[in-house]
């Protein structure tokens, strides 16, 4: 009996185990190509939290054997040993192979995959001369970047990361004008591209379009990238960590402004550009209207600023008409306690106040200042010495209502000035208003138009055709200016600071008119905040310079004054000696009679063209005057 349940408990156990290594194998089976694997692997699929993938480890390495081990970390730290030997001894490719390795091993730590993207697109591509190697190297450090969403799928900070390296990289490098001239003829990168967007809405030909029909702006692919970033966040899947919401939000619309500018630089001054600002006008507004948290722990809309201004502005005054004659009478109580001297400098009109008495008051300004909460204090005072004398009084009731009410509004005020300063700040952040100024204003004809004007005028100073590109120029002055006049705030700016360059070369143009910008030029403020070395223009504003494609009008000007004075009247002396001919020998007199002579036989439009040309060095700086002075004294210490 003892032998059959004995059998009888062995043969339970059996069958537990044999449940036991069903239910395991299927939920911890690994998956395959063919199978999806047991249940942990197929939510880990779901979840985006596979552990790495030691079939892409090379089984033969140290790495691998150290793995099996659960020495990850040993086998990270060997790694990144040989990743450094490598790149100080130009491997590049087992440097790649090696990065790629560690993040195999370890693929859930955001900054390796960024650290390394960024050292093969910015550290490895600069090792070489050729730009089409660079391109190819910053290529590899971004997919490389990109195949950390295989297992990072919902981590918005690593796609804003990769955002990054698509806009800066290929639109601020050194390299930009090449690099924006490979990526969108680059089919099998963009291929690339698209596989990684898998499970979004997103095109990359169709939503990241540029200038060339069906071939993407790398500017737009960055969009792309940081759109999605912030649906994820707006879906509840990831979270940007310590990042600022304020400026995580701005990018999708920053990256539509930074592609309308690219185009213009290029030429492509048109309606593509301009729908670009337009629309980034639009989401620019949209992300104003955003809620966002604060580091104060309250959300806010940037777009608030403004109707906060307003409600403040209506709360304040509406305070000042309450309660204005507790205010005066704070304020005389104030006043009454002053030394006598600083009273009657107070008493004094301000255009007759001394030195001593505009000091006086400066050193009490602040104090009789009157506070919301000091009139709130003073009424409610007020209130508390009337109920003492009178306490069923209307009036103390009355009072003491006025208070509560005084102190519910100076509450509320207080409450709306902090909010709207925290606004204010995060708006600083990201220079909201001037963003939206800027989008509005290049959304406008009339700036598509004076940026057309610019780039043609560039072009033909470039043919040298002066006079195309002088008339051109100052079209373009004419528009600037208006565009300047609506829009104050965009002068001390980006796009002033790339305005000046061609205000610059406009500069350069002139002075191969012999001329020089006038110190009246109305954007000339421009260019001297955005210039390292600014030399203040030497033209006389008074002299009008001579139209550069009238040379018969220039021809008359010069011969009018000849008109007015015989040519006889004019002193021979007058004209200062240059320095070559302070170091010629003495003439011999028989000659000199003899050019006199001639001098005499010329007619007088002629001697008129000479001596018109004779006085231009008075219109020259100071210094050729000057070398002119010290070599006619030279000249007459030698006769």
């Amino acid at each position: 009996m003892n032998k059959n349940k004995s059998f009888q408990h062995k043969v339970i156990y059996g069958v537990c185990m044999i449940v036991i290594l069903i239910a395991v194998s299927l939920i911890s089976r690994p998956a395959t190509s063919d199978q999806p694997g047991g249940m942990l692997a197929q939510m880990r699929r779901d979840y985006h939290i596979s552990d790495a993938q030691l079939g892409k480890v090379d089984p033969a390495s140290e790495a691998m054997r150290l793995s099996l081990l659960g020495l990850d970390g040993v086998a990270i730290t060997f790694l990144w040993s040989k990743l450094n030997e490598y790149q100080m001894t130009e491997q590049y490719t087992l440097m790649e192979a090696t990065a790629k390795t560690i993040s195999y091993l370890n693929p859930h730590l955001l900054k390796v995959w960024e650290f390394q993207a960024w050292n093969l697109s910015y550290n490895v591509s600069r090792e070489f001369d050729n730009y089409e190697h660079r391109y190819l190297w910053v290529k590899r450090g971004i997919n490389y970047h990109m195949d950390g969403t295989e297992y990072n799928y919902n981590e918005p900070r690593m796609m804003n990361s990769i955002a990054h390296f698509f806009g800066n990289k290929f639109g601020n490098a050194d390299e930009k004008v090449q690099y924006r001239e490979i990526f969108p003829e680059d089919d099998l990168f963009h291929e690339e591209i698209q596989k990684h967007l898998e499970g979004t809405p997103y095109s990359v030909t169709e939503d990241a379009e540029g200038v060339q029909e069906n071939k993407p702006d790398h500017w737009l692919v960055a969009r792309l990238w940081d759109k999605w970033a912030t649906e994820v966040v707006d879906n509840g899947l990831g979270s940007i960590g310590a990042m600022s919401p304020t400026i995580f939000y701005q990018y999708p619309a920053k990256r539509l402004m930074n592609f309308g500018e690219a185009i213009e630089k290029e030429g492509h001054i048109s309606e593509k550009a301009q729908a670009a600002w337009a629309q980034a006008y639009e989401e620019w507004k949209e992300y104003g209207d955003h809620e966002v948290p604060s580091t104060y722990g309250i959300s806010i809309k940037l777009n608030d600023s403004d109707r906060l201004a307003k409600e403040i502005d209506e709360a304040n005054n509406n305070f000042k008409n309450s309660y204005d004659k507790y205010t005066n009478q704070i304020s005389e109580e104030k006043i009454a306690k002053l030394p006598e001297e600083t009273q009657k400098a107070l008493d004094t009109p301000e255009k007759d106040r001394t030195e001593e008495q505009i000091q006086l008051i400066q050193a009490v300004q602040n104090s009789l200042r009157v506070s919301r909460i000091e009139t709130v204090k003073y009424i409610q005072e007020k209130a508390n010495a009337l109920k003492e004398e009178k306490p069923d009084s209307p009036e103390a009731k009355e009072l003491s209502q006025t208070a509560l009410e005084a102190s519910r509004e100076a509450n509320r005020l207080g409450e709306m000035e902090f909010l709207k300063g925290v606004i204010e700040r995060q708006k600083d952040i990201v220079a909201f208003n001037y963003w939206r100024t800027r989008a509005l204003s290049e959304s406008t004809d009339r700036t598509i138009e004076a940026r057309r004007l610019v780039f043609e005028a560039h072009e033909a100073y470039k043919d040298a055709n002066l006079i195309k590109a002088r008339e051109l120029y100052e079209k373009a002055w004419d528009k600037w200016i208006a565009i300047y006049d609506d829009y104050p705030e965009l002068r001390d700016d980006a796009s002033a600071d790339v305005l000046s360059d061609s205000i610059k070369e406009y500069r350069a143009l002139l002075n191969q008119f012999d001329e020089d910008i006038s110190p009246n030029f109305p954007l000339i403020d421009i260019l001297r905040s955005n210039s390292d070395v600014f030399v203040e223009p030497v033209w006389n504003p008074d002299d009008q310079p001579t139209p550069a494609n009238k040379p018969d009008e220039a021809t008359e000007e010069k011969a009018e004054p000849m008109d007015s004075e015989p040519m006889d009247s004019e002193p021979m002396d007058s004209e200062p000696m240059d320095s070559e001919s302070a170091d010629k020998p003495e003439a011999d007199p028989a000659k000199e009679e003899s050019s006199e002579e001639a001098t005499a036989e010329k007619p007088a439009e002629e001697a008129a063209d000479t001596e018109s040309s004779d006085a231009e060095p008075a219109d020259e700086p100071a210094e050729s005057t000057e070398t002119a002075t010290d070599s006619e004294e030279t000249a007459s210490s030698d006769s």
